[in-house]
Protein backbone atom coordinates (compact mmCIF):
# COMPACT_ATOMS: atom_id res chain seq x y z
CA UNK A 1 0.00 0.00 0.00
CA UNK A 2 1.54 3.28 -1.13
CA UNK A 3 0.39 6.81 -1.78
CA UNK A 4 1.29 8.47 -5.08
CA UNK A 5 0.49 12.19 -5.27
CA UNK A 6 -2.45 11.68 -2.87
CA UNK A 7 -3.71 8.53 -4.61
CA UNK A 8 -3.82 5.33 -2.57
CA UNK A 9 -2.36 2.41 -4.55
CA UNK A 10 -3.00 -1.13 -3.29
CA UNK A 11 -2.59 -4.68 -4.57
CA UNK A 12 -5.78 -6.50 -3.50
CA UNK A 13 -4.76 -9.74 -5.24
CA UNK A 14 -1.91 -11.24 -7.26
CA UNK A 15 -3.50 -9.92 -10.46
CA UNK A 16 -5.01 -6.57 -9.42
CA UNK A 17 -3.91 -2.97 -8.94
CA UNK A 18 -6.33 -0.59 -7.23
CA UNK A 19 -6.01 3.19 -7.10
CA UNK A 20 -8.35 5.30 -5.01
CA UNK A 21 -8.68 9.02 -4.51
CA UNK A 22 -11.21 11.45 -3.05
CA UNK A 23 -12.25 14.52 -5.00
CA UNK A 24 -14.02 17.60 -3.70
CA UNK A 25 -16.66 17.42 -6.43
CA UNK A 26 -19.96 15.65 -7.08
CA UNK A 27 -19.90 12.29 -8.87
CA UNK A 28 -21.57 13.79 -11.94
CA UNK A 29 -18.65 16.19 -12.43
CA UNK A 30 -15.99 13.53 -11.82
CA UNK A 31 -17.88 11.29 -14.29
CA UNK A 32 -17.78 14.05 -16.91
CA UNK A 33 -14.03 14.43 -16.39
CA UNK A 34 -13.59 10.69 -17.06
CA UNK A 35 -15.89 10.52 -20.09
CA UNK A 36 -15.67 13.78 -22.07
CA UNK A 37 -12.60 14.04 -24.33
CA UNK A 38 -12.28 17.81 -23.85
CA UNK A 39 -11.83 17.21 -20.10
CA UNK A 40 -9.85 13.96 -20.30
CA UNK A 41 -7.19 15.71 -22.40
CA UNK A 42 -6.69 18.25 -19.60
CA UNK A 43 -5.74 15.79 -16.86
CA UNK A 44 -4.97 12.25 -18.10
CA UNK A 45 -1.39 13.08 -19.05
CA UNK A 46 0.75 11.05 -16.66
CA UNK A 47 4.00 12.76 -15.71
CA UNK A 48 4.34 16.47 -16.43
CA UNK A 49 5.44 17.32 -19.97
CA UNK A 50 3.21 14.89 -21.89
CA UNK A 51 0.38 15.72 -24.28
CA UNK A 52 -2.65 13.70 -25.38
CA UNK A 53 -3.17 14.19 -29.14
CA UNK A 54 -5.55 11.20 -29.40
CA UNK A 55 -8.65 10.98 -27.21
CA UNK A 56 -11.61 9.09 -28.66
CA UNK A 57 -14.58 7.98 -26.54
CA UNK A 58 -17.70 6.11 -27.69
CA UNK A 59 -19.28 5.80 -24.24
CA UNK A 60 -21.75 2.92 -24.56
CA UNK A 61 -21.66 -0.82 -24.00
CA UNK A 62 -19.74 -2.18 -26.98
CA UNK A 63 -18.33 1.30 -27.71
CA UNK A 64 -14.60 1.75 -28.05
CA UNK A 65 -12.09 4.19 -26.58
CA UNK A 66 -8.59 5.09 -27.73
CA UNK A 67 -6.01 7.34 -26.07
CA UNK A 68 -2.62 8.38 -27.39
CA UNK A 69 0.17 10.32 -25.67
CA UNK A 70 3.40 11.92 -26.85
CA UNK A 71 6.03 14.44 -25.88
CA UNK A 72 5.36 17.97 -27.26
CA UNK A 73 7.76 17.30 -30.15
CA UNK A 74 5.80 14.14 -31.06
CA UNK A 75 8.44 11.73 -29.73
CA UNK A 76 7.87 8.72 -27.46
CA UNK A 77 4.30 8.34 -28.71
CA UNK A 78 2.21 5.43 -27.45
CA UNK A 79 -1.44 4.41 -27.42
CA UNK A 80 -3.94 2.40 -25.41
CA UNK A 81 -7.41 1.29 -26.45
CA UNK A 82 -10.32 -0.82 -25.31
CA UNK A 83 -14.03 -1.52 -25.32
CA UNK A 84 -16.72 -0.66 -22.77
CA UNK A 85 -18.62 -3.59 -21.25
CA UNK A 86 -20.52 -1.62 -18.60
CA UNK A 87 -21.52 2.05 -18.45
CA UNK A 88 -23.64 3.16 -15.48
CA UNK A 89 -23.74 6.97 -15.51
CA UNK A 90 -22.14 8.70 -12.54
CA UNK A 91 -21.30 5.43 -10.77
CA UNK A 92 -19.44 2.73 -12.77
CA UNK A 93 -17.45 2.06 -15.94
CA UNK A 94 -15.95 -1.29 -16.94
CA UNK A 95 -13.73 -1.63 -20.00
CA UNK A 96 -10.91 -3.63 -21.50
CA UNK A 97 -7.51 -2.02 -21.78
CA UNK A 98 -4.97 -3.01 -24.44
CA UNK A 99 -1.41 -1.68 -24.33
CA UNK A 100 1.28 -2.70 -26.82
CA UNK A 101 1.65 -6.49 -27.05
CA UNK A 102 0.48 -7.16 -23.51
CA UNK A 103 -2.61 -9.28 -22.78
CA UNK A 104 -5.64 -7.07 -22.17
CA UNK A 105 -6.60 -5.94 -18.69
CA UNK A 106 -10.11 -5.34 -17.41
CA UNK A 107 -10.52 -2.01 -15.65
CA UNK A 108 -13.40 -1.09 -13.35
CA UNK A 109 -13.87 2.52 -12.26
CA UNK A 110 -16.40 3.41 -9.56
CA UNK A 111 -17.58 6.81 -8.36
CA UNK A 112 -19.16 7.02 -4.91
CA UNK A 113 -20.49 10.38 -3.73
CA UNK A 114 -21.05 11.40 -0.11
CA UNK A 115 -21.68 14.95 1.08
CA UNK A 116 -20.63 16.47 -2.26
CA UNK A 117 -17.30 14.58 -2.35
CA UNK A 118 -16.58 11.66 -4.64
CA UNK A 119 -14.34 8.66 -4.06
CA UNK A 120 -13.03 7.33 -7.36
CA UNK A 121 -11.66 3.79 -7.30
CA UNK A 122 -9.98 2.21 -10.32
CA UNK A 123 -9.21 -1.51 -10.26
CA UNK A 124 -7.16 -3.04 -13.05
CA UNK A 125 -7.35 -6.85 -13.29
CA UNK A 126 -4.51 -8.42 -15.27
CA UNK A 127 -3.99 -11.98 -16.50
CA UNK A 128 -1.19 -12.88 -14.08
CA UNK A 129 0.99 -11.64 -11.25
CA UNK A 130 3.83 -11.26 -13.77
CA UNK A 131 1.62 -9.01 -15.92
CA UNK A 132 0.59 -6.98 -12.86
CA UNK A 133 4.20 -6.54 -11.76
CA UNK A 134 5.25 -5.55 -15.30
CA UNK A 135 2.58 -2.83 -15.35
CA UNK A 136 3.74 -1.54 -11.97
CA UNK A 137 7.35 -1.52 -13.20
CA UNK A 138 6.44 0.97 -15.95
CA UNK A 139 5.84 3.69 -13.35
CA UNK A 140 2.12 3.58 -14.05
CA UNK A 141 1.22 4.30 -10.42
CA UNK A 142 3.32 7.49 -10.42
CA UNK A 143 1.84 8.65 -13.73
CA UNK A 144 -1.71 7.87 -12.62
CA UNK A 145 -1.11 9.57 -9.29
CA UNK A 146 0.06 12.74 -11.00
CA UNK A 147 -2.87 12.55 -13.43
CA UNK A 148 -5.37 12.25 -10.56
CA UNK A 149 -3.68 15.17 -8.80
CA UNK A 150 -4.13 17.17 -12.01
CA UNK A 151 -7.76 15.98 -12.19
CA UNK A 152 -8.35 17.47 -8.73
CA UNK A 153 -7.07 20.81 -10.05
CA UNK A 154 -9.36 20.62 -13.10
CA UNK A 155 -12.36 19.74 -10.92
CA UNK A 156 -11.61 22.71 -8.65
CA UNK A 157 -11.66 24.99 -11.72
CA UNK A 158 -14.97 23.52 -12.90
CA UNK A 159 -16.73 23.66 -9.50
Amino acid sequence: MTTKFGTLVTLPSDTEITMSRDFDAPASLVWDAFTKPSLIKRWLLGPDGWEMPICEVDLRVGGKWRYGWAQPDGSNAFEMYGEYSEVTPHSRIVHTEHFEDNPPAVTTITFVEADGRTTMTTTMRLVSQEARDAVLATGMADGAGRSYERLGEVLAELS
